[in-house]
């Protein structure tokens, strides 16, 4: 028969289950539900394909892109790196830059010059490596295609492997950003290319196909992704970079000239451009000028001689290459035919235009007939009814008829900025609605996380009318219906009502309300004050790191005025929390971390480190051998020596005494496994198991790091562990300084209470956190990431093993954190469950703030960074718990039975 203590467990586990299921399913929920209020995917179907034009100048068109080639490495004063396109620009062709739009990446940089569009937002579900649905480009558009390159970009382009796409790829494994010879890769396609004119296009016979080669409407694409390479391993100011570009430079000259010698009909279009830029530091991905501004120079058939930039979106390429060899354009794209570029008659230019204009006619009524069909509540964009729209494509028509191209070109471009914007209007029609539900739905959800820390001290209300709780929850889905929307909709509409009917009636939100004056707050308003600046400081610093300066030193101080933060310990402990504290707040202010290795920095953070270990060695055995209490020395030393051969490895990797072919390289996986693996060996001792579990890691993290943040995570270690310390000294004044020499992780039977010190407990836990998050960089930003962090490990592009390594290096100050938390929760016996709910009152508070500061006009780096620092506040609130149970494991797992 079941005992009342084990009825008690099972309701507690009930509990923290029920909050960590409905936590994982709501934050989910909400990151889903960002995507369709802000970023809901951009593609259609059903529209009818337009030709360009009838009339095109071209019959092909050479596509080159470097990968990787920012415009400004060029351009400006960079022209004596490109001696054969400095030529054409100033002689008989035309340049400019395309700008790009974030993510700077690849695959989004190649589908928007080819497809016309921009990021689908649901390629996420493909960890952004391929576009989960179906578009169109200018590749199956084509009467043939031939496609030289890296598999990674050109594969995505034949998804259903078309008879008339040709496609040729190196191996995924020679992409390897750590040779010397990078451009190897672009020589590969440049000899392909040469073959492949010579051997199948100049010495066809009449049993070969010939006619396929000179039709009409192909496209030759020859992707270079050495300059990309040599960027992310060298640099883009180093000379391999550099030596790149004059490699490709004069390649493009030589492959140029053989299409003009193999096809002698003058009507080769030569398009050069780039998908992507890169940092200084050898990164892409986020909206920086160097990321977003592409080069673009032209020239060949239908070109206009130009020697003055023009600028375009990257998008306009698409219909541009569309126009220039007369095929479809595809169907989804929303560029506009950048016609300062084009040499062709001015009635040709007229139907170039007309063509674009119903392209993305066709696309805004695929979208408006869509939102008009379905809604109960129909407001047009402009007015631009069925009939309206109508009558402008017939006036357009009754333009080109009367040879009035000067004002028929005129009023397509008016028509489509006016497209391009209700396109937008419709994309986002249900956008203020849905932000509206998914904001009411999850402040519900905030009082339910009040509700769970205030447990057993609400009077319950008394439970409402079923039938009016029926038809709150039934009302939204119905609505719904009626609208057709489609099912995720169903779930975002319902979602206040199943939130707040999930707290029983609004009677006990108000009893909720009520109670928190009964909660024991010491009378300390200035600790609510705190945390009031410090969640908006939090909020800031993703904005600006130096935030986190002024949060540092705010914690710091503030163990000097408060009654209970600090209590029972003395001016000593007091004065080295704020010295470590002002220690702490200067990294913000320090640059981003970049890769460039700096020795000084490097060698300090491993001296502290090693002086870390001596502190913390020297105290753990007097403390032990005081009180007769034997410790595995053995655990540590190893340890140790792994700390101090990850230093000397890493420095030895940078000088080059270790070469990336060289299997000495294979130690790095020991240093990195063996700490980690001796951390269970070590006792379940609070002082113990933390020092074996910060030098388990900390050689890994000498391996993957090269500038100050080895010093950083130094200093971020003894800042925990002093706040564990001062935390333990305020739950009794008894002892407490030795409390973590003598008590061991180990289940406990929690007290059942809620005072003003958990508040401040999950509120520090909280900066510590976002501390070690952005401590070293802003890694909101995408081109935070650098794959040369890795390269003690490996340097073979492999993104999934790459971003594992980068993932542990960012986890390892959470993991540090959580386990100094628990130590805390440990000795003082606190509700863990109360505790989390805490936390997560506090972080679902961001969250909300986050959900109205993502933006999707304006510049792209504004876009990109709302969007992000949303992610990681999402991700941050969803993987709490899971970091939490890591810790736990740390803290307690062992491979004996040991004490």
């Amino acid at each position: 028969m079941a005992t009342q203590d084990d009825g008690s467990i099972n309701q507690t586990k009930y509990k923290i289950y029920k909050i960590i299921v409905l936590g994982l399913v709501i934050h989910f929920l909400l990151l889903f539900a960002v995507f369709d209020i802000y970023f809901a995917s951009p593609l259609d179907h059903g529209m009818h394909p337009i030709k360009s034009t009838k009339s095109p100048p071209a019959k092909r068109v050479v596509l080159f892109v470097a990968d990787g080639l920012r415009a400004e490495a060029i351009f400006e004063n960079n022209l004596h790196r490109i001696p054969f396109l400095k030529t054409v620009m100033f002689e008989n062709g035309a340049w400019g830059v395309a700008h790009t739009r974030v993510p700077t990446e690849s695959r989004p940089g190649h589908v928007a010059m080819l497809a016309g569009i921009y990021e689908d937002p649901s390629a996420i579900m493909k960890g952004w490596k391929a576009n989960p649905v179906y578009f169109d480009s200018v590749i199956n558009q084509s009467s043939n295609s031939w496609c030289w390159g890296s598999p990674d970009i050109l594969n995505i382009f034949n998804k259903d492997h078309l008879e008339h796409i040709h496609i040729d790829t190196y191996s995924a494994d020679i992409e390897d950003f750590g040779r010397k010879n990078t451009w190897d890769l672009d020589i590969w396609v440049f000899n392909k290319v040469r073959k492949f004119l010579l051997e199948e296009v100049n010495q066809c016979g009449s049993r070969d196909n010939c006619s396929k080669f000179f039709a009409n409407g192909n496209i030759f694409f020859l992707h270079l992704l050495g300059i990309d390479t040599a960027g992310h391993g060298y640099k883009p100011e180093s000379d391999e970079y550099n030596t790149n570009i004059k490699l490709v430079d004069k390649n493009i000259k030589m492959i140029s000239k053989m299409f003009s010698d193999v096809f002698k009909d003058n009507a080769t279009s030569f398009v050069f451009t780039a998908d992507h830029g890169m940092t200084n530091w050898g990164s892409h991905g986020a909206g920086s000028a160097h990321e977003t501004e592409a080069p673009l120079i032209l020239w060949g058939a239908g070109i206009k001689p130009d020697f003055q930039r023009h600028d375009i979106k990257q998008v306009d390429i698409a219909p541009l290459l569309s126009s220039l060899i007369g095929i479809n354009i595809p169907i989804n794209s929303l560029g506009q035919v950048p016609t300062k570029f084009l040499d062709v008659p001015k009635n040709v230019l007229a139907e170039m235009k007309l063509g674009n204009t119903l392209q993305l006619l066709e696309l805004f009524n695929i979208k408006r007939l869509r939102i008009e069909t379905n809604t109960l509540v129909f407001l047009p964009y402009g007015g631009l009814t069925s009939e309206v729209l109508a009558e402008k494509v017939q006036f357009l028509k009754d333009l080109q008829m009367k040879n009035k191209f000067d004002l028929l070109i005129t009023e397509c471009e008016a028509l489509v900025d006016i497209l391009i914007n209700g396109l937008d209007y419709y994309h986002n029609y249900y956008q203020y609605p849905l932000l509206i539900v998914i904001s009411l739905g999850f402040i519900g959800w905030i009082f339910f996380l009040v509700a769970s820390v205030l447990d057993g001290k609400v009077n319950r209300a008394a439970k409402p009318n079923k039938v009016v709780l029926l038809l709150v929850n039934v009302l939204p889905l119905l609505i719904c219906y009626l609208q057709r929307f489609p099912v995720t909709y169903y779930i975002y509409f319902w979602f206040p009502s199943a939130s707040f009917t999930f707290l029983v009636s609004f009677n006990q939100v108000l009893a909720i309300l009520r109670q928190f004056k009964n909660i024991s707050m010491d009378g300390n308003a200035f600790n609510i004050l705190i945390y009031l600046v410090g969640i908006e400081l939090l909020i800031y610093g993703f904005f600006n790191r130096k935030s986190f300066t002024i949060l540092s030193l705010i914690i710091g101080l503030w163990v000097l005025p408060s009654n209970s933060f600090g209590k029972y310990s003395n001016a000593r402990d007091k004065i080295l929390w704020l010295m470590l504290c002002i220690f702490l707040s200067i990294f913000p202010l320090l640059p981003v971390m970049k890769t460039t290795f700096n020795l000084p920095m490097y060698t300090l953070g491993c001296v502290t480190w090693v002086l870390l270990f001596y502190e913390m060695y020297c105290r753990l055995s007097f403390k032990h051998q005081f009180r007769h209490i034997k410790i595995k020395h053995s655990i540590f030393w190893v340890q140790f020596v792994c700390l101090v051969l990850a230093g000397i490895y890493g420095v030895s990797l940078e000088k080059g005494l270790i070469g990336n072919a060289s299997p000495i390289k294979y130690f790095s996986l020991v240093l990195l496994v063996l700490p980690i693996s001796l951390i269970p060996f070590s006792s379940r001792n609070i002082a113990v198991r933390l020092i074996s579990t910060f030098f388990g890691f900390a050689p890994f993290y000498l391996l993957v790091s090269s500038n100050y943040e080895v010093f950083f995570s130094s200093i971020f270690v003894a800042v925990l562990c002093n706040w564990l310390l001062i935390e333990s000294k305020s739950f009794s004044s008894s002892d407490t300084g030795n409390l973590i020499y003598f008590v061991n992780f180990e289940k406990y039977e929690s007290k059942d209470r809620i005072t003003s010190c958990m508040f401040r407990r999950a509120f520090l836990f909280m900066v510590f956190i976002f501390l070690g998050f952005f401590g070293t960089g802003n890694i909101a930003s995408l081109n935070s990431f650098d794959p040369m962090w890795v390269r003690a490990f490996l340097t073979v592009f492999s993104p999934f093993k790459m971003m594992g390594l980068i993932l542990l290096k960012i986890t390892v100050p959470f993991l540090f954190t959580c386990c100094v938390f628990r130590a805390i929760n440990s000795i003082g016996k606190e509700n863990i469950l109360q505790m989390f709910c805490i936390i997560l009152i506090f972080s679902d508070i961001m969250v909300l703030q986050f959900l109205y500061l993502i933006t999707n006009v304006g510049s792209w780096l504004d876009i990109g960074s709302s969007l992000s620092h949303f992610v990681i506040m999402e991700g941050f609130v969803t993987i709490l718990l899971v970091l939490y149970g890591l810790a736990h494991f740390l803290t307690t797992a062992s491979y004996v039975k040991i004490k």
